[in-house]
């Protein structure tokens, strides 16, 4: 079943407060099933909205719930005064999904007489650190998308981290080291310095505009932030890796989506030795995607210089419509990575990442010891699929 054809959810109730105002900016919160959470969330909101002295309103979509999650959202709004609006859907199965009912959101925020013009969104289960609304509108006066960080319940994590894999830290250093590597080979002047790059429903801001350029937020069941994400690269768009708008969230490891976050947590305190974030590859291959990515980034949109680098540093490209044909450096880019066997995925488990380290280590000295280069100072002429050591 395709988007269009796609039955709308049944709405059950509608609550509003405060629509008649203009809101500075408007945060969406899906939920589902989330009594025991959602008024720590909405306290947390709250606090932060006051924090901001922004007029900031509220929406919550609850969606095929069974207890009493919408109740105590209103409860909550209402006590604290806060301009809001809920909607109790409930979908056809199959049709719902955690992206539909957070674009739904986005678009009743808009809704309102005089529309916000900065949008963001959270998780139930999460609570927004003080900062939190302060940050991401700071943030969206030099980005189009923010995506911010997070951090897992210090309570909840102590529960659990017993069942944890005894790689788990290992994966958490080589993170890091390959963070300050795609840093420093694909560096962006609008997302300096970033400490983390992670895509997280738990922490979404983006102006209306960017929204309207990515046609919503994808109507996915699961990763829809990470399927925003690439929407947002494929267009250009200024994505910013933020860590001053933080988020606490949920250590549980029974979710409300299968194959969720909660699902993952269990892949990961149930495997001896489990896979590591997608993004994450052996040091060389890493090392090969950011490298060709920065030095075609630093070519676009010279299409002929473009083609030529492709081969230098990747060899010969397999059926692929020339660069001049792509509107955006971003995708161009995808579909690159979608095609070329250089670029093809290679996933980490943690136990690898941990011998991975030392030359993901060693990769980053030389590429600082090189100093800044251009684009095609060490491209390599012998293929196939091998960029040499810095």
């Amino acid at each position: 079943m395709n988007i269009q054809q796609m039955p709308p959810p049944v709405l059950k109730r509608v609550e509003g407060a405060g629509v008649a105002a203009r809101w500075g900016a408007a945060v969406i919160i899906p939920a589902r099933d989330e009594s025991n959470r959602i008024e720590a969330c909405l306290n947390a909101m709250a606090d932060t909205i006051a924090r901001s002295g922004q007029t900031v309103g509220v929406v919550v979509c609850v969606n095929d719930t069974t207890d009493d999650t919408a109740a105590r959202t209103a409860a909550v709004l209402r006590a604290r005064a806060l301009p809001h609006l809920i909607a109790d859907l409930h979908f056809v199965p199959g049709t719902g999904g955690v992206g539909r009912v957070r674009d739904i959101g986005m678009t009743l925020a808009q809704s309102i007489a005089q529309p916000p013009q900065m949008l963001m969104t959270t998780d139930a289960d999460s609570r927004v650190c003080p900062d939190w609304i302060t940050a991401n509108l700071a943030e969206l006066c030099h980005a189009d998308v923010v995506f911010g960080a997070i951090s897992p319940d210090p309570d909840e994590l102590a529960q659990i981290r017993g069942q944890l894999s005894p790689h788990d830290t290992d994966e958490g250093a080589y993170t890091k080291a390959a963070i300050r590597l795609v840093t420093l080979l694909d560096p962006q002047v609008h997302d300096p310095a970033p400490e983390h790059l992670s895509h997280s429903g738990a922490s979404i801001a983006v102006t209306t505009t960017a929204l309207a350029r990515m046609g919503g937020i994808p109507w996915k069941p699961l990763s829809e932030d990470r399927a925003l994400a690439l929407r947002a690269e494929a267009l250009d768009l200024r994505i910013r890796h933020a860590s001053a708008p933080l988020v606490v969230t949920s250590c549980r490891l029974e979710g409300r989506a299968v194959g969720g976050m909660a699902s993952t947590l269990q892949e990961r305190c149930s495997q001896a030795d489990p896979l590591c974030d997608t993004w994450l590859e052996p040091a060389d291959a890493l090392a090969r995607r950011y490298t060709a990515k920065g030095r075609l980034r630093a070519l676009w949109p010279a299409p002929e210089a473009v083609w030529s680098m492709v081969h230098q540093l990747l060899g010969p490209a397999p059926p692929l419509s020339h660069p001049g044909n792509f509107d955006t450096f971003g995708a161009f880019w995808q579909r690159l990575e979608a095609v070329h066997p250089a670029l093809s995925r290679q996933r980490l488990r943690q136990s690898e990442a941990a011998r991975e380290l030392p030359l993901l280590l060693t990769r980053l000295r030389q590429i600082k010891g090189a100093g800044p280069r251009g684009p095609a100072s060490s491209a390599r002429q012998d293929h196939p699929h091998a960029i040499p050591a810095q």
